[in-house]
């Protein structure tokens, strides 16, 4: 997987002036291309608290439906489509805090069962059908293989240890250094990358 600049960008793609690319009428081809590695960010965003309350699919498709309401920015000339990965994990990151908010005040009104998405979407009932998104997209049949294997690597990921989904979740899915996760995880450098070679390992073994 490819790392990613850290910078979020704003919720709004900037005007670049740009023409729309041939592909951008069928943003559903582009967003699928980055289903499973968004997945998997949001799982190591939420943690197991929040995906106690809310659902990881609700968490997805939210990203989704708040890119589409934002309008999806330009592609660009880099292999991988970076610039919409970027903009769709500093969603992720905004769909991930509203879910916790909506977590503790529910937590106040002494409520502890699991939240309805219209506890803490932004997205109106309605505003976006979900089938703009598989607009232009693979079959049922490919979709249905491809949904098969982002479970496999989530449920992988799940089973990790929490130091391994940890700095995985920053190495590959933030898209941070080895400098920059041994800070943020009080480690050295060489630790961390000795940690990260073990996550990865672990992490096909459990993909099998």
């Amino acid at each position: 997987m490819q790392a990613f600049d850290p910078e979020p960008p704003s919720d709004t793609p900037s005007d670049t002036g740009l023409p729309p690319s041939p592909t951008e009428e069928s943003g559903g081809d582009r967003l699928l291309a980055h289903e499973s590695r968004l997945r998997l960010l949001v799982l190591h965003l939420a943690g197991r608290a929040i995906l106690a309350r809310v659902e990881a699919e609700d968490l997805v498709q939210e990203v989704f439906l708040r890119a589409f309401a934002a309008g999806l920015p330009p592609r660009g000339p880099d292999p991988g489509d970076p610039a919409l990965y970027r903009f769709l994990a500093h969603i992720a990151r905004n769909v991930v805090v509203d879910a916790a908010r909506a977590i503790r005040a529910s937590k106040r009104d002494g409520q502890e069962e699991r939240l309805a998405r219209s506890d803490w979407s932004r997205v109106p009932a309605g505003a976006l059908s979900e089938s703009r998104i598989a607009a232009g997209g693979p079959g049922p049949l490919t979709r249905a293989a491809g949904s098969e294997g982002h479970a496999a690597l989530a449920r992988a990921f799940q089973a990790l240890s929490p130091d391994h989904r940890r700095v995985l979740g920053l190495r590959q899915f933030e898209g941070l250094s080895a400098a920059e996760a041994a800070v943020r995880m009080g480690r050295s450098e060489t630790a961390v990358h000795s940690l990260y070679r073990r996550a990865l390992e672990a992490w096909e073994a459990a993909s099998r």
